[in-house]
């Protein structure tokens, strides 16, 4: 579900059993973003799902909450590791044409909801995010209402928008020749190496 009131956006795994936390402390109706990548990466931690998505015991659901019933089916980890995986190759293929390791990104800039809200820790264990150093993650926020409002107000922020804009390269990342490979490693629950 969206990041609002009810969402789970934080859990772990404590003894077997899932401690939760609700966007606006209302009761839970449903997982969010920032929950899932939690969730996720719990699950892999307690040995509870593969780093290929499949659950412990062959089961096809995992019961998050009780009342109301929230789960978490074999179904949604497919899902989740198509979207994975897409964001995984665009990390490594940025990386490689720039000839940069992670530790040599002096900044990783995160925005918006989900941003605000994400476990990066979890995160990079799952690998939705290249294992960058913690301390050069920043979240940004609402970037792109503080951007909006930066370029409207500054003629100055305009020019460098602009020259940055004629620097930007578009990268087909499905003409890489290793995409399928890439891709497929992508898929799987686990760190990104780049």
């Amino acid at each position: 579900m969206p990041g609002a009131d009810g969402a789970i956006e934080a859990v772990r795994l404590v003894n077997g059993i899932f401690e939760i936390s609700c966007i606006g402390d209302a009761p839970p109706e449903g997982i969010c973003g920032s929950g899932l990548v939690d969730l996720l990466a719990e699950l892999r931690r307690h040995e509870w799902m593969s780093d290929r998505g499949a659950f412990a015991d062959r089961a096809v659901e995992i019961r998050v909450v009780e009342d109301p019933r929230i789960t978490f089916s074999r179904s949604d980890v497919g899902h989740l590791s198509i979207a994975k995986a897409a964001t995984a190759v665009g990390q490594r293929v940025l990386l490689r044409r720039l000839g940069l390791r992670p530790a040599d990104l002096d900044r990783v800039y995160l925005a918006g909801g989900f941003a605000n809200a994400l476990d990066v820790g979890s995160a990079i264990e799952i690998g939705l995010l290249v294992p960058a150093p913690l301390e050069r993650i920043v979240r940004a926020g609402n970037a792109s209402i503080s951007g909006a409002r930066a370029l409207l107000l500054s003629r100055r922020k305009r020019a460098t928008l602009d020259a940055l804009v004629r620097r930007i390269e578009h990268v087909e990342l499905e003409a890489e020749p290793d995409f399928f490979d890439l891709f497929t490693d992508g898929c799987l629950f686990q760190p990104i190496v780049p």
